[in-house]
């Protein structure tokens, strides 16, 4: 009995030995492969669509189209943005819902008033996602080099959004294709140059003398869509809503709105954080008398929390005269604004 307990026990240690001898001398098995990380950095840029900009009538409609096509290529060739190609024939009213359609996350759009050999220019940018008009500038431009200088600052305003600074964006390779135009073609700056300078009445050596600035009141007004009373187009409407811009911004600092709800019911919301504006918007109505038809535009400006400030109210042969004569009693009356 003791000699088969002695057996057992040099039997288990001799297979422990071994057993171990083995373990330390074999080669470990190889790890079990794991997927890699995604490379770091890959991620989609913000995609930005410009449209048109819209021009006084009367005007050359060419600038509003060169501006919108400088804007697009000047802002892709920079980098840091997906620049759709710049559409054509869609309506104001219709900018939100197009950008959508296309994806785009931000839509640039706006205004341009001939002065003399140049032009104001509003510019706005547009959050796709709320509506909400996130920055607007108005500046004085002559040539391609002042509308390619407001791209930059649209498109840095774009980056501070997402929240990417420009020092860690990598400009777009010299040898990248500039965006196209709507039919594919491209279109070089150069040629829109020439636009801007046909348009402009700019001869090459000529020089002219920048209007100086238009000394407007601190407190700005925000134009809100226009609305119908009678029989009205849908086109009519946006024309009126455009002279109103316009009529507008010549006594004052004005921007258009995104929200399309009852303006003084969204006063607040178009407001929003800036108190020291005002909103205004209009009805257009038409009549006919023996083939001549006269519009009427009853303009309407609220105070920020919906309260009436003015009503005015202007007769013409045309929208834009009557949206002029509402305007001019209004800002005869209310020079500041106030």
């Amino acid at each position: 009995m003791p000699e088969r307990s002695l057996l057992r026990r040099f039997l288990m240690t001799a297979l422990i030995s071994s057993s171990l001898a083995f373990a330390l001398g074999a080669t470990p098995p190889p790890p079990v492969p794991t997927a890699a990380p995604a490379p770091a950095g890959i991620d989609q840029l913000p995609t930005v669509i410009v449209y048109p900009f819209d021009v006084q009538t009367g005007s050359d409609p060419r600038i509003g189209i060169a501006i919108g096509q400088i804007l697009a290529q000047e802002m892709g060739a920079a980098g840091g943005l997906t620049v759709l190609p710049v559409p054509q024939g869609i309506k104001r009213a219709d900018f939100l819902t197009n950008a959508h359609t296309a994806h785009a996350d931000f839509y640039i759009s706006g205004y341009v008033t001939p002065v003399g050999d140049s032009a104001a220019v509003v510019e706005q940018v547009v959050s796709v996602d709320s509506g909400v008009i996130l920055f607007s500038q108005t500046a004085q431009v002559g040539s391609v080099a002042d509308v390619a200088s407001q791209s930059l600052l649209a498109r840095e305003q774009i980056l501070a959004v997402v929240g990417r600074g420009t020092e860690n964006v990598q400009p777009r390779p010299n040898n990248t294709p500039a965006p196209t135009s709507t039919n594919g073609a491209q279109v070089p700056i150069q040629g829109l140059g020439s636009i801007v300078s046909s348009v402009f009445g700019k001869h090459k050596g000529a020089h002219t003398a920048t209007p100086g600035p238009v000394v407007k009141p601190s407190r700005g007004v925000i134009v809100a869509p226009v609305t119908a009373s009678g029989a009205i187009g849908s086109t009519d409407l946006t024309n009126a809503a455009r002279e109103l811009f316009f009529a507008m911004n010549t006594h004052y600092n004005a921007q258009m709105t995104a929200v399309t709800g009852n303006p003084q019911q969204s006063a607040d919301t178009i407001c929003g954080s800036n108190r020291d504006n005002t909103v205004a918007t209009g009805t257009l109505a038409a009549s006919s008398d023996h083939h001549k038809t006269e519009y009427q535009f009853d303009l309407f400006v609220y105070t920020c929390f919906g309260a009436t400030l003015a009503h005015h109210t202007g007769k013409a042969s045309t929208i834009k005269n009557a949206v002029n004569a509402a305007v001019l009693a209004y800002a005869a009356a209310h020079p500041d604004n106030s």
